[in-house]
């Protein structure tokens, strides 16, 4: 065996230790200055691996506030000072944006650190378990009791539902025997209301089981949370809060409030995890909407996020996104906000075809794509076809910065932000401004 030294860290979290081959190798949970007792494994033909036998820790782990910290799969940064994280994560993406396109930052810190999160995931295992996956081992389950970045009101639920399956377990799918059926629990609670929500997903059919009848009692008698839900899916899939919905108690959905607006959230859609910690993002576009434009243009709207909170400063809203469910909630929501407004919600997959999307004189454009970034054909409609004002938000700034160079040729770059709602991860999100250039 060998003694290695983590010589420091990489954007991601992950400590840089030198193998005993030679190549540097990524190791999280770790910081400059321990030292790794080590060996180098052979586990296939011609592929080699560090089988990590100790770590002798030489700093503090005081800022640690997790009890299975190093073992769940969520945070990977708890160890390290805020001030440092700030650093690994936007000092790349800064450096990156100025270097290549000339494009300067604002980066802006997270006033809140801990108990951000608005919805959080948790796997459902025999024994009773519930928990987050290892890092590194899908099929492994690390117990949690309490979380440190979801709110006290989502822990004590937490802890909650923890004790129901402790009197009645038999109701957890086993997935070696194939027996049973509730496999995840998410919660999600609204950070500006006193909504929330428990989301129980079992395996589809399961609904009918004999042990169901108990099971439901059981939670309306133990179980204070106002909106309880189950839903069934298939039994192979391991996705949570998703399939068809049965209502215990409550309503099907949460409320929001964000910069003033309501935001009726269904179980099943995507809300953004920590709505305070994105108010500078959306504080950002308020400021710099223009006035006087008649069109708003959003792009991969969802459930009309952007067009709800920003649809009052516009005549008219396009709004353009793949799923069916999203566009009608989008689409009613707005009806309802802004009776007075006209507005055209489409079903389109953007990344196979981009010509429903109509070209608007006096408009401004909004795009919030997926992590991988907004596509070739809609990169293209933008620098080709693209209005005055282009807002683009993203979850993912490194594919941001490629789909903005395939655009920025006929825009100008006014201002942009970065920022970090997702403390203790290597997440960031940001917000580009742009306006056309003149011919």
């Amino acid at each position: 065996m060998d003694k290695v030294k983590v010589e420091g860290l990489n954007s991601d979290f992950s400590g840089i230790v030198t193998a005993p081959n030679g190549k540097k190798v990524d190791i999280f949970f770790v910081h400059p200055g321990d030292e790794l007792i080590v060996e180098y494994v052979k586990r296939r033909p011609r592929q080699r691996s560090l089988k990590i036998h100790e770590i002798i820790r030489n700093h503090k782990w005081d800022l640690v506030k997790c009890n299975v910290f190093g073992k769940c799969g969520g945070c990977t940064g708890q160890h390290i000072p805020y001030e440092t994280q700030l650093d690994l994560k936007f000092k790349p993406i800064l450096d990156s944006f100025q270097n290549d396109l000339g494009i300067s930052l604002t980066p802006v810190p997270q006033s809140k650190t801990y108990a951000y999160r608005s919805r959080m995931d948790f796997s459902v295992f025999p024994g009773p378990v519930i928990g987050q996956r290892q890092r590194g081992n899908f099929r492994n389950v690390v117990p949690i009791n309490q979380c440190s970045i979801q709110s006290n009101w989502a822990n004590i639920a937490l802890q909650d539902v923890q004790n129901l399956l402790n009197q009645f377990p038999d109701v957890i799918w086993d997935r070696k025997s194939e027996e049973g059926g509730l496999k995840y629990l998410t919660i999600r609670k609204a950070q500006n209301t006193d909504d929330g929500i428990l989301i129980f997903t079992f395996t589809d059919g399961y609904e009918s089981h004999p042990n169901m009848e108990t099971f439901r009692k059981l939670c309306l008698e133990t179980l204070s949370q106002d909106s309880l839900l189950f839903c069934y899916n298939r039994p192979k899939s391991e996705v949570s809060a998703v399939g068809r919905p049965e209502v215990l108690r409550g309503k099907p959905s949460f409320t929001e409030t964000v910069l003033g607006q309501n935001f009726e959230v269904p179980f099943d859609s995507f809300f953004q995890p920590n709505p305070n910690g994105f108010l500078p993002i959306l504080q950002f576009i308020k400021d710099r909407i223009p006035k006087h434009q008649s069109n708003l243009i959003d792009l991969f709207c969802g459930n009309g996020f952007f067009s709800l909170l920003y649809g009052g400063s516009f005549q008219h809203v396009d709004g353009y996104e793949l799923t069916e469910s999203s566009i009608q909630i989008a689409s009613h929501l707005f009806a309802q906000t802004y009776p007075s407004k006209s507005q055209n919600f489409l079903v389109t997959n953007l990344f196979q075809s981009v010509e429903s999307i109509e070209r608007k004189e006096n408009a401004t454009l909004i795009l919030d794509p997926p992590r991988a970034g907004a596509g070739k054909l809609v990169n293209h409609w933008i620098r080709d076809f693209g209005p005055e004002f282009v807002f683009y938000v993203s979850c993912n700034p490194y594919s941001q910065k490629e789909d903005v160079s395939s655009f920025l040729s006929t825009y100008e770059f006014v201002d942009g932000m970065l920022i970090d709602p997702y403390p203790q991860t290597p997440h960031t999100e940001s917000v580009l401004f742009f306006q056309r250039k003149r011919s």
